[in-house]
């Protein structure tokens, strides 16, 4: 067991003493790895990103009726925009809220400051305007039969059929009378709430892409210097 030891300390001096001896070559390996990476970081073009938090209307009725689920809407998004690279040549990200089941986030990117905002316009255009007609359709069709029942419900009330309502549940027909026809109004599949463009770039990280390089030129480094001592060895063998 001593005798292991003893090798296994053997083997690690004479390693450390193999990259000693080839430390200069270590050095500037690393040294230019690392260069190259941070000249390469700054000539990276600059990437900004927008950014909205929106909300999928929701009417709450007998039963809820809402446009399009969260998934569905990120499904479709993602499909239209694979076969339009042309007019979406950016990245787009949709995901969900946490703890909110109606709402999400959609994250564009874009060379300037102006340009992330106007994709993220362009995003929120496509999604309401465009790749969900046959949905908003639906949903129009489905709320004009509600707000017919909510007025029938209304002129009952202002008659005085024998029809008792609670004070409550009038002004929640009021409320939701408000909000189909304030949809119906502007139809929309998303409701943008807060948008958020960043004032620094995202993209490139010269901090981060030198020290990666830095990193990357040390293991290379040691690589080419065993490497290296590895081919002395042998040559020696043969001469």
């Amino acid at each position: 067991m001593k005798t292991h030891l003893k090798n296994d300390e053997t083997d690690i001096l004479e390693l450390f003493q193999i990259l000693y001896s080839e430390r200069w070559l270590m050095i500037g390996i690393t040294a230019i790895i690392t260069f190259i990476t941070f000249v390469v970081s700054l000539l990276i073009p600059k990437t900004y990103k927008a950014e909205v938090m929106f909300e999928i209307p929701t009417f709450q009725s007998i039963q809820n009726i809402q446009v399009i689920k969260l998934p569905e809407l990120s499904k479709v998004f993602k499909s239209y925009q694979k076969y339009n690279r042309s007019r979406l040549p950016f990245n787009v990200k949709i995901s969900q809220i946490r703890d909110v089941q109606n709402g999400g986030k959609i994250e564009v990117e874009g060379r300037s400051l102006e340009e992330a905002k106007k994709n993220l316009e362009l995003v929120i255009n496509i999604i309401n305007k465009e790749i969900f007609r046959e949905k908003i359709n639906d949903t129009k069709e489905k709320l004009e039969k509600r707000l017919a029942s909510i007025d029938k419900a209304i002129s009952n009330i202002n008659a005085k059929n024998n029809i008792i309502y609670e004070p409550s549940k009038v002004a929640d027909l009021l409320t939701e009378k408000e909000n189909i026809e304030k949809w119906l109004g502007d139809p929309e599949v998303i409701r943008p709430l807060d948008v958020t463009v960043s004032s620094k770039p995202v993209k490139p990280k010269p901090v981060l892409y030198t020290a990666v390089g830095f990193v990357s030129g040390v293991f290379l480094g040691i690589f080419v210097a065993l490497f290296r001592h590895a081919l002395k060895s042998r040559s020696k063998k043969f001469t």
